[in-house]
């Protein structure tokens, strides 16, 4: 995608700096894409976008046109989520939920899964509290010699102990399970597997009777920008593949009367959707390394400290007198000497330039506190704010 640099300086100055631009019309397409490529292969699929990876509003409200669901692992994702979603749209899944939320999220009406054998004494202590309950678990077991600490182990018994005070408590329902284990391979080879034993399980906890749902989780390859490719698989699945591996592997199991098939997509829908744009504010020379200062940081660039080597493009504020190639550091705004974007940046910038960092939808926004410098805003491609940056009342706002 090519920007304008008119636009880019325009926005930049009405909204205090750097700041994201969101494609709101590129997350439907990944969410219809994904959605539409599971039902072909297995008709009783849906898709419940990970809210962890990015909840801004604008990502909610186009859940809730598209008849979505969504996925949440906390109190405060799922009243998110909520403003947005019924409640039977939302999955509440996550290690650390509190005796009211347990009950507040029965009493809505969404789908709750049991993570722990605390959880398990929540559902003891209220049961009184409702005729029936439902809930679903999150289950643990070992795949090319990994594992999850969530959820119940499969192999050391905990699995058993879980179902025997389950059904000890007279009127609740396992209607489902739930995994997820994500790996750098996402390989069509392990969504096979996990997708296998989810229904070797689902067979084990419920013999006579089949489960509601079965979640195989997230953990998905989407769409990566050319320049980062070359770090990833030569063949990196698509939605399609991956929802050919899943659905197929259900279909041939159940035909069209199973279980509701679940996944929970998260960086491979909103990942791609959202990019960087930050100024070069300044270039100096130190010793005889050349230095562009930028208007971010890496706290915002790598939040999550991932080891994929970054791209970018420049859109240059003016063409360049004099071609050719020069050294530079890459660094950020917030004053510590770590703050290092690109160590290694050969090509040739100058002040004034903005820096385009692309794949920025996913783990950004939301990931990013406000250390030094406050959280960037969100915009349109056509400079529609989405969000403002944050000051000095928004980030002081809690505080007494």
């Amino acid at each position: 995608m090519s920007y304008d640099y008119a636009l880019l300086a325009d926005i930049s100055g009405r909204v205090g700096g750097s700041f994201y631009i969101f494609d709101s019309e590129l997350f439907e397409r990944n969410y219809r894409a994904f959605r539409d490529s599971l039902r072909q292969y297995y008709s009783n699929a849906d898709v419940a976008y990970s809210f962890k990876a990015n909840y801004m509003p604008a990502l909610g409200r186009i859940l809730d046109d598209l008849g979505g669901m969504g996925e949440v692992v906390s109190r405060l994702e799922y009243d998110i989520a909520r403003r947005h979603l019924p409640p039977d749209r939302v999955i509440f899944n996550g290690p650390v939920k509190r005796a009211e939320d347990v009950k507040h999220c029965l009493a809505c009406g969404s789908r709750l899964n049991i993570d722990s054998f605390n959880e398990i004494e929540y559902l003891e202590a209220l049961s009184e509290s409702f005729d029936h309950i439902e809930v679903g678990l999150r289950i643990s077991f070992s795949l090319e010699g990994r594992t999850s600490r969530f959820g119940f182990c499969s192999h050391n018994g905990d699995l058993e102990k879980a179902l025997k005070r389950l059904q000890a408590i007279g009127n609740v329902t396992v209607n489902g399970i739930h995994s997820h284990l994500s790996t750098r391979e996402k390989s069509l080879a392990l969504f096979a597997s996990r997708s296998e034993r989810m229904i070797d399980l689902a067979e084990r906890i419920s013999p006579s009777r089949p489960l509601a749902s079965i979640n195989v989780g997230g953990g998905f390859f989407g769409e990566i920008p050319p320049a980062m490719r070359d770090q990833f698989p030569v063949d990196l699945p698509s939605f399609d593949d991956y929802a050919s591996t899943i659905g197929r592997i259900f279909q041939q199991e159940y035909g069209e009367r199973g279980p509701r098939l679940i996944i929970e997509p998260g960086i491979s829908l909103v990942g791609d959707t959202m990019v960087l744009v930050a100024e070069v504010i300044e270039i100096r020379e130190r010793q005889g390394t050349r230095y562009a200062l930028l208007d971010t940081s890496i706290n915002v660039v790598n939040p999550t400290h991932s080891t994929a080597r970054r791209c970018f493009s420049i859109v240059p504020r003016q063409a360049l007198s004099e071609p050719g190639q020069d050294h530079y550091v890459l660094v950020g705004n917030t004053c510590m000497e770590h703050d290092v974007i690109d160590a290694d940046f050969v090509g040739r910038v100058q002040r004034g330039d903005f820096i385009v960092f692309p794949n920025r939808g996913a783990y950004s926004n939301n990931y990013t506190p406000p250390f030094i410098m406050p959280p960037a805003a969100i915009v349109s491609p056509h400079g529609v704010i989405y969000k403002e940056r944050d000051g000095v009342e928004s980030i002081l706002a809690t505080y007494r």
